[in-house]
């Protein structure tokens, strides 16, 4: 991608919390160069994940924990 215009094109494809997520990013990079900082990347461990898994259908994110946890979700 080399122009604002492909950038925006591959945004509308992704699912809204993806979007969400790079519209954060984008936001707190723009504060930060505002502020004449770089951007550092965060050590927050959730941030590197946020938006990357679906859960299956039909769970929730409580479901899926005690699947993950428990291995047979009891």
């Amino acid at each position: 991608m080399s122009s604002a215009v492909e950038i925006e094109s591959a945004i509308r494809k992704l699912p809204t919390a993806e979007a969400r997520a790079v519209a954060q990013w984008l936001q707190e990079y723009l504060a930060h160069e505002a502020e004449g900082k770089t951007q550092v990347p965060s050590s927050d461990a959730f941030a590197k994940w946020r938006g990357r898994g679906r859960l299956p259908a039909g769970k929730n994110t409580d479901d899926y924990l005690r699947l993950t946890r428990d291995g047979n979700g009891d």
